[in-house]
């Protein structure tokens, strides 16, 4: 099985200079690339990436001659980064002209910028990356102290070093030989899904929103507003010590507001994981949801796409079976105590009253079990999934 690992670096000044030379070749080969396919466009063919790595290494001494003695996979990867960006972007296209709905919008590839972030791969396939202790050895850099050791034992298969908020990570895809485990015996879990609460789920486990983003945004705004004077006052492209300062001060509180999110979820996506034998999730257009202005940043800040995709891993981690129920399913409109649905039910309504029954049900606690009661209801979705029956 694969799994990752994120280990923060601490590498010595005269390493740092070697990583920012790496970042920089990728970030070279990249926008390379994007030239290079955009102007294939134009004369009508497209160059995906096997035909631009043999075109970059015919031109890459004349381009970037100080890049001889860097690794040269940082270049290579980087150009199949944009193969496969390239490769999402033409099949987003070829779904719109054939009138079909693609879901999410993907755009044109995109310059990469040095503001925008720095980082390269470091290995080449399986072990060209070693990990001794708390010292990980990468090609044409050497030997890097990280902040702690390898979580997962096995072979090393992919390496990126990236750059967060002035500090250096490596990422580590370790193939630990092991086969998934079997799935287990265990009760099914209907788990619901929103901005107020996280998750909840049909046993009584709730899972509160950490609102790492809210907490941070009046400090942010006030970093916002003074930027904002430094480039009013000093001008936009003029070079100011004190507006890097700010800038690196706003980039710590947004990996902030993501290191305590990923850390509630995570702590909470394993204790759910680990409970359950089957767990039932509901499918939501998150996207589509981040269009409605007044709910993007409550959506957004509470990270429901993200925690959803990490469930599912972590659910073959621990061997519960995962399961996505139909997007159109009415799981809160529906009483789970007589089944009983009610068509008006909007966004304030967060306790409902059973029609037949006359129970008053939480409006998320109420769609948990009838998502953990999903087979027996499943009827009430037709197969095209765009018209629901009544009970």
């Amino acid at each position: 099985m694969l799994k990752s690992h994120r280990i923060a670096l601490r590498p010595t000044p005269e390493q740092e200079s070697p990583f920012q030379l790496h970042a920089g070749y990728a970030r070279f080969a990249y926008n390379w690339a994007v030239a290079e396919f955009q102007a294939g466009l134009e004369v009508g063919g497209w160059l995906g990436e096997r035909s631009l790595r043999p075109r970059w290494n015919r031109v890459k001494s004349i381009l970037a001659p100080w890049g001889a003695v860097l690794y040269q996979n940082a270049a290579k990867y980087a150009i199949i980064d944009l193969g496969q960006a390239a490769e999402g972007w033409g099949q987003y296209r070829r779904k719109v002209k054939a009138g079909q709905r693609p879901g999410r919008r993907v755009g044109f590839a995109r310059y990469k910028r040095r503001k925008h972030g720095q980082g390269f791969r470091a290995d080449n396939g399986p072990g060209k990356v070693r990990v001794a202790g708390r010292t990980v050895i990468l090609p044409r850099i050497g030997q890097v102290a990280m902040v702690a050791g390898l979580r997962f034992p096995g072979s090393i298969r992919e390496a990126t070093v990236n750059r967060t908020a002035g500090a250096w990570f490596a990422c580590l895809c370790v193939e630990d030989g092991q086969e998934p485990p079997p799935l287990k015996e265990g009760s099914t879990i209907g788990v619901d899904v929103g901005n107020g609460v996280v998750a909840s789920c049909s046993e009584g486990t709730v899972v509160e929103n950490p609102r790492a983003l809210a907490g941070t945004l009046q400090r942010l705004r006030r970093l916002d507003k003074a930027i904002a004077r430094s480039r009013n006052v000093h001008g936009k492209t003029n070079y100011s010590d004190r507006r890097e300062r700010m800038y690196a001060r706003r980039r710590r509180l947004h990996t902030r507001s993501v290191n305590v999110r990923n850390d509630h979820h995570h702590k909470a996506m394993t204790v759910i994981a680990k409970s359950a034998g089957r767990l039932v999730v509901v499918t939501l257009n998150v996207y589509g949801m981040m269009m409605n202005r007044c709910l993007a940043r409550a959506i957004a800040d509470a990270g429901i796409s993200r925690f959803l995709v990490k469930l599912e891993y972590k659910c073959r981690w621990y061997g519960a079976e995962f399961e996505k129920v139909d997007r159109w399913f009415p799981s809160s409109k529906l009483c789970a105590n007589c089944g009983w649905k009610k068509d008006d039910l909007g966004l304030s309504d967060r306790q409902r009253w059973g029609g037949g029954c006359g129970m008053l049900n939480g409006r998320d606690q109420n769609a948990a079990v009838n998502l953990a009661n999903w087979r027996g209801l499943s009827f009430l979705v037709s197969g095209r999934g765009d018209r629901v029956r009544s009970a």
